[in-house]
């Protein structure tokens, strides 16, 4: 069993709201976490007299377009951090450089697939050899805040219903592991996007699914019959994390 330590630990200070609303642009209205709270990922208490450049890592949609959502996530991060955001989209066919001379690199995906395990390498040494510092952060949905929000997500789903988290299906043996260690973190049903229906149409149960996905795609868009969800990002207490995580980084 490949073990998934706590990779991210800092201060909670997110609104207390987990519900799934539909995403609202508002700025953020909490002050964001201080610059002096530990990162345990950052090693050797690494400390910059200024934010260091960040490259998010994305998966993109057809043709490398960018959700309006993670959009809008990169200006209020570049906006309240002051620093560069840049973003490599997966998607993209056309070779992507770098701006910066030195940089965060994270990948905002949610599972060891292919992309974490075999193109983020790839992307890493690429902007090494173009001659920028290339600092790797783990993949988003590894980080042990990240999954603590989750939880306070399913804690308010299941005064509702069963909460059932809906990934995009894996086919490696990280990836596999990875959802038996969150599986029995979070201990509800984690199944593929491609089982749902069948489950749904057998299932006893009322069961509230939650699209395990950053952004809104095909897949996991009428999901939920009672609201217009279909991602975490247009839940305000994972846009405020996220943005806050962001942030933080020195």
């Amino acid at each position: 069993m490949i073990e998934f330590p706590a990779l991210m630990e800092v201060s909670s200070i997110i609104n207390s709201s987990h519900q799934l609303n539909p995403f609202n642009k508002t700025v953020l209205n909490t002050t964001v976490l201080s610059r002096k709270d530990p990162l345990r990922m950052i090693q050797n208490g690494e400390i910059y007299k200024s934010p260091r450049d960040l490259r998010l890592i994305i998966h993109g949609s057809k043709g490398g377009d960018v959700p309006p959502i993670v959009s809008y996530l990169v200006n209020q991060v570049q906006q309240i951090r002051g620093s560069s955001v840049e973003l490599e989209i997966l998607t993209q066919d056309q070779l992507q450089f770098s701006k910066s001379s030195s940089i965060w690199l994270i990948p905002l995906l949610l599972l060891p697939g292919k992309h974490v395990c075999y193109d983020v390498p790839l992307i890493a040494d690429r902007l090494r050899s173009q001659g920028v510092i290339t600092n790797e952060l783990p993949f988003l949905g590894s980080w042990n805040h990240w999954l603590s929000i989750l939880e306070d997500l399913i804690d308010i789903e299941s005064n509702i219903a069963r909460p059932i988290l809906i990934h995009h299906p894996l086919n490696n043996g990280m990836g596999t592991s990875f959802l038996n260690s969150i599986r029995k973190r979070l201990n509800i049903p984690i199944i593929p996007w491609t089982e749902w229906h069948s489950i749904k149409d057998t299932s006893d149960e009322k069961l509230s699914p939650i699209p395990y996905s950053l952004s809104p795609n095909k897949n996991t868009k009428g999901l939920r019959e009672n609201d217009s969800i279909s991602s975490l990002l247009e839940i305000q207490s994972f846009l405020n994390g996220l943005i806050k995580i962001l942030v933080n980084l020195p």
